[in-house]
């Protein structure tokens, strides 16, 4: 059923942007990680900074992506 409603081109695009934003994701949570200080509190903090950090950046990024194959007829 995949292979008849998503075309294989589609399908690469997409996993193609896999792998920038787990690395995207990544190097943000490991930023906000070395940020952490000596509390439970402080933990909490930044792993929701990370997460809302991950979130606007991976949407952002995608919205540009879809511009830019758009434009270019993929």
């Amino acid at each position: 059923i995949l292979h008849r409603d998503v075309a294989v081109k589609h399908f690469l695009l997409g996993m193609a942007k896999a792998p920038i934003f787990a690395f995207l994701i990544a190097v943000i949570g490991c930023s906000e990680g070395f940020k952490v200080g000596g509390s439970a509190q402080s933990v909490g903090t930044r792993t929701t900074s990370a997460v809302v950090q991950s979130i606007f950046v991976v949407i952002l990024l995608d919205a540009v992506a879809a511009l830019f194959y758009m434009e270019m007829g993929w």
